[in-house]
């Protein structure tokens, strides 16, 4: 109930008064209880990224400050309308989605955990598509349920993750409308005996392969949302095909191409990206092949 109380008034708060709170939180949690700052100087270090050893610390500092206004964006984004986002968030290229629409098709959207990727909450405003986005239930009911609603309220419709797979293809046979179904796929998967592997920032690491299956299953179309930060409090989405045909592709083709897309991004801004995840847990269990 206190979580609760405390999400609820967070978001009646206009942004100016929680930016001062997220760079609190900020301080809080990577000075003061040093929040997997070693795993996300780690990741780092490891990444192909090539920084240098002073610049490390500088993206660390950035990136908490990213981190929390992240999820207070998400939190305030429960009482925004579409004038809100018509303001901070600007969706280009929503025509590519829409030819597939006028088309008939609906398309798998490949996200990553870069940027501002919680406001795609958004999108149900801009595009044609009913969205819907596959997402990992929380642990805590409370704040589960208050970020579903809060996801749901602007017309997204969430799909848990444990379900993903079987209700994309029970919504495929059954609805007439066309969909956008949204994938985040940068992290690790769990363990497998037939993971896929592959190089991700130069280290070797199991790879969700979802996104493709379902689009070769069902011949969609793959697109990316490329993310971006304009400035704080503001947002982009630029929409890039990555794949209109898949089963033109070889198996993991769309994947290696999402991944590129992906590490093009980070190579050209580090910071703003979720490096508090282990992404390269797996690494010593690699395949020698």
């Amino acid at each position: 109930m206190i979580v609760t109380f405390l999400l609820k008034f967070i978001k009646i708060l206009p942004l100016s008064v929680i930016y001062l709170i997220s760079d609190f939180t900020s301080f809080i949690i990577h000075k003061v209880f040093k929040y997997r700052v070693n795993i996300v100087k780690n990741n780092l270090k490891r990444s192909s990224l090539k920084i240098k050893s002073d610049q490390i610390q500088i993206i660390v500092n950035k990136f908490y400050k990213y981190f929390t206004d992240l999820y207070f964006e998400s939190i305030k984004m429960d009482s925004f309308s579409k004038l809100d986002f018509d303001k901070r968030f600007k969706v280009i290229n929503v025509d590519l989605l829409n030819k597939f629409y006028d088309q008939g098709k609906s398309v798998v959207l490949m996200v990553s955990h870069y940027s501002g990727y919680e406001w795609c909450t958004g999108l149900p405003y801009y595009i044609k598509h009913k969205f819907s986005a596959v997402y990992t239930p929380i642990k805590n009911e409370s704040i589960n349920n208050f970020m579903y609603n809060s996801r749901s309220r602007h017309g997204l419709e969430l799909i848990s993750r444990y379900d993903a797979i079987k209700e994309i293809y029970k919504t495929e046979a059954q609805s007439i409308t066309p969909h956008l179904y949204g994938l985040v796929a940068d992290q690790s998967p769990q363990m497998r005996s037939k993971n896929y592997w592959s190089k991700f920032l130069g280290v070797k690491v199991p790879i969700f392969t979802g996104s493709e299956r379902i689009a070769k299953k069902l011949s969609l179309p793959v697109v990316y949302a490329r993310m971006k930060k304009i400035k704080r409090g503001y947002y982009s989405v630029d929409f890039q095909l990555i794949a209109e045909s898949p089963n033109d592709y070889k198996d993991y083709e769309i994947t290696e191409k999402y991944l590129k897309l992906v590490e093009n991004q980070l190579r050209e801004d580090p910071y703003p990206y979720l490096w508090t995840h282990n992404r390269f847990k797996h690494m010593d269990k690699a395949p020698n092949t």
